[in-house]
């Protein structure tokens, strides 16, 4: 775990730079808890009629899977007014705009959490166009785990909170492997 600590550091020190220059303005990432769970325990995380923005990254390269970025509506609508700075407080429906700048906000927290977990591990990762949903965390959650259901076990699950402005918004990072690569990373985190 310590080494996991250190790869969450880095990537939180990595994600607050490229958003504060994003937004042209001082805005902080803190990861405030990482742990590994089964797959089928992540529905805990968030209850599951809640609704929420999910920011879904497939990964290839040496190591394949998903990334998953998941804010809660009232954080991903305070997201959406300091990506697009608008006033805050004025979002309260996400247009074509707001999803492309969680979009963007999900290439940044998982790209680098990813070049990170890359350059720890000395393998390479490739994280591919994302996709937006804006759902029940239990109907966004039920999909992904379908298709990882049988190729993966466990999941890295992290939770990170955006600050500005005296706000914190909280967010889910998620990471799905395959039970081979999982176990990979697994190992290398032990070593390291």
């Amino acid at each position: 775990m310590e080494k996991l600590q250190e790869i969450n550091n880095k990537a939180a020190l990595s994600a607050s730079g490229a958003l504060s220059k994003l937004v042209g303005r001082q805005v902080k990432m803190n990861i405030t808890m990482a742990d590994i769970r089964n797959v089928g325990e992540l529905s805990p995380i968030i209850a599951p009629e809640e609704i929420v923005a999910g920011v879904y990254l497939p990964v290839t390269g040496e190591i394949a899977g998903a990334a998953l970025l998941i804010f809660p509506k009232e954080s991903a609508f305070n997201l959406s007014d300091l990506l697009v700075r608008r006033e805050p407080g004025t979002t309260r429906k996400l247009t074509g705009l707001d999803e492309s700048a969680l979009k963007e906000l999900g290439n940044i927290v998982c790209g680098s959490y990813l070049t990170v977990l890359s350059n720890e591990l000395q393998v390479k990762t490739i994280g591919q166009v994302p996709s937006f949903s804006f759902d029940m965390f239990g109907a966004i959650v039920s999909q992904i785990m379908t298709a990882f259901a049988q190729k993966s076990e466990k999941a890295l699950v992290v939770e990170i909170e955006i600050i500005f402005e005296l706000k914190a918004l909280k967010g889910y990072f998620l990471l799905l492997f395959e039970l081979p690569q999982f176990n990979t990373i697994l190992r290398s985190l032990d070593s390291g």
